[in-house]
């Protein structure tokens, strides 16, 4: 590769030179060969430029040999472009073949993913950065060769655009509880079992996901019947159900955040079952439970990832509208082949709400979910049930993960629920008589557990706690840093109509003091959970200030948009050190287990 093209991949785009510099050269075959006129191409960039308008952010399908990106930069000055390349060996060729240093380190040049396992990252910085329109184009041969690819491709886009901006809104709702669930939850991660250390340990097994539905209660004697042969996973609440009949699970699974969950375990009976407690999942339970428990992190958890320096290669939770995706994955992770859904109604079944025995709801509550049940589904005896947008949503998101964990067998026996795709309906006598030749332990998961105990990591307990008073120290430094930002940002839109010229100097310095607060290493993990729609509206009007010429113009949207964040800041900071405290307090708690 060249030499010059290397270094400005490892200094902007880190993510592809690795993954150039891991490649077997052998395996890297072009798909197509792009190749890309020497003269400007003025058809093309003409019809591109009806396509660009007014969006500041511009998605570009291809690289090629750079050509045309060079264009696209020269015409367009004042937007930003993320390239995505589909083929790596066509990257690679033309990272070979020629010098494109000084495109490569254009500052418009934003980004670029290059193979399949990048173009998500690419979607999530579409997503942060975009405002209402995107322009969405591909280089003249895919134009005029593969354009159902660039539409296919697209679909892909606003699909992921539409989970993005919906979980974007649930980080908001929860963001407190879920950033002190995370901090309060790390002493737990040193001298709790984790999912990732019990990684197919019951290998082969049937996993059945019990929840909450109504049809649970018609099925409940085949539960106890069946817990003989199969794991029983109570997700959530259903774990009321299964004790008051005096059934207890092999494990409960728990991942909601509110303190309102408190309530599914205030009998004593649903805490004895082994309970695998997500990071997002309300202290206040795992806290009472002394033993048999299992600790999992979730995938958008950066807070936790940064403080225990762990990464996207490690066994992370996805996040799902439900309890019951978290117990799917649970099975999954144990090593279960067969998955089969039980009291999963996703809708209201004669119009009840909960399987007898679920009562941490109370009757007003339920009127109101059952005012909100305006849909018909199809259920399994191809009748019609009344469900709701939230049964739909987690019914969407159950068939996502059937779909992404296509080599497991998915059944569903709940009796009167909503069909769901890729779980064909399967009585649950049908599923006892499959499994019944199968045994398997009462305790086989806390036998496991007490045959593999926890070892604390002196060093990673000392990593952890320097970490957090770290941050707690630097909370502290930050409020004074913010002040005199604040200060400099009142004064830039007077100066930009008085004294454009000092202007630009007050921005630049603002540029470089902002930069010293957000570059810090814990500052978007911590931040990102608890001011998730500010942060994202922030970013999505950056292109719109950086590229703007007009200083009034830009020194307004300094004001508003960074002005908005920096208040926003400082009204979580007295919240962030509390929190920060009593994590470290936790964390100090453990040193008489380290020490006995």
């Amino acid at each position: 590769m060249n030499q010059a093209n290397l270094e400005v991949l490892e200094h902007r785009f880190p993510h592809i030179s690795e993954k150039l510099k891991s490649a077997n050269p052998s395996k890297l075959r072009q798909e197509r060969v792009v190749y890309e006129r020497f003269d400007k191409d003025e058809l093309w960039l003409q019809a591109v430029k009806e396509l660009v308008e007014e969006s500041k952010i511009v998605f570009v399908y291809g690289f090629g040999q750079g050509l045309s990106i060079a264009d696209l930069l020269e015409e367009f000055p004042d937007r930003w472009l993320f390239v995505y390349e589909p083929d790596e060996a066509s990257f690679n060729s033309a990272m070979t073949e020629y010098d494109i240093s000084l495109l490569l380190s254009h500052p418009n040049l934003y980004w670029i993913s290059v193979g399949d396992d990048q173009l998500r990252m690419l979607f999530h910085l579409l997503c942060s950065y975009m405002q209402e329109k995107l322009a969405f184009i591909g280089l003249r041969k895919f134009l005029e060769d593969h354009i159902e690819v660039l539409h296919d491709v697209k679909k892909e886009f606003l699909v992921y655009k539409n989970d993005y901006h919906s979980n974007k809104y649930v980080e908001n709702r929860f963001r407190n509880e879920w950033t002190q669930n995370y901090l309060y939850h790390l002493h737990e991660s040193l001298t709790t079992q984790s999912i990732e250390k019990m990684y197919e340990a019951f290998k082969g097994k049937t996993a059945i996901i019990v929840s909450s539905g109504p049809s649970l209660t018609e099925d409940i004697e085949w539960i106890r019947k069946i817990s003989k042969h199969a794991l029983i996973i109570a997700a959530g609440s259903s774990v009321q159900a299964l004790v008051k009949h005096g059934i207890e699970p092999h494990l409960c699974v728990i991942m909601d955040g509110h303190e309102v969950n408190n309530k599914i375990f205030s009998n004593e009976k649903t805490l004895q079952p082994t309970l695998l407690f997500t990071s997002s999942s309300y202290y206040g339970i795992s806290e009472r439970k002394e033993k048999n428990k299992i600790y999992s992190i979730m995938e958008n958890d950066q807070v936790s990832q940064y403080f225990l320096q762990i990464n996207k290669s490690n066994l992370l939770m996805l996040p799902t509208p439900s309890v019951a995706g978290t117990a799917i994955q649970t099975a999954i992770f144990l090593g279960a082949t067969q998955v089969v859904f039980a009291g999963q109604d996703l809708s209201y079944p004669g119009l009840k709400v909960y399987s007898d025995g679920v009562e941490h709801f109370s009757q007003d509550t339920k009127v109101e979910m059952l005012q909100r049940a305006v849909r018909q589904i199809e259920n399994v005896q191809g009748g019609m049930n009344s469900t709701d947008a939230s049964f739909m949503s987690m019914k969407e998101s159950i068939e996502s993960l059937i779909k992404y964990f296509d080599h497991i067998d998915f059944y569903n026996s709940t009796r009167l629920g909503a069909v769901i795709e890729g779980a064909p309906f399967q009585a649950i006598e049908e599923i006892y008589e499959g499994l019944k030749g199968e045994l398997i332990e009462k305790d086989v998961i806390e036998n496991w557990m007490n045959d593999h105990p926890v070892a604390i990591n002196h060093e990673q307990f000392a990593s952890v706690k320097a970490r957090i008073e770290l941050v707690a120290t630097e909370v502290v430094h930050l409020k004074p840093e913010i002040r005199v930002l604040r200060k400099l940002i009142n004064n830039v839109e007077g100066l930009s109509r008085t004294k454009p010229l000092k202007c630009h100097n007050v921005i630049f310095d603002i540029e470089e003091k902002w930069g010293s607060i957000v570059n810090r290493e814990w500052f978007a993990p911590i931040f990102e959970s608890l001011i998730p729609l500010q942060l994202a509206r922030f970013d999505r009007m950056l292109p719109t200030i950086v590229v703007e010429q007009n200083i009034i113009l830009k020194a307004s949207y300094i004001r508003e948009y960074l002005g908005g964040i920096l208040e926003e800041l400082e009204e979580q900071l007295p919240h962030l050190e509390e929190l920060l405290l009593e994590s470290g307090r936790r964390m100090d708690s453990i040193h008489n287990i380290m020490d006995a």
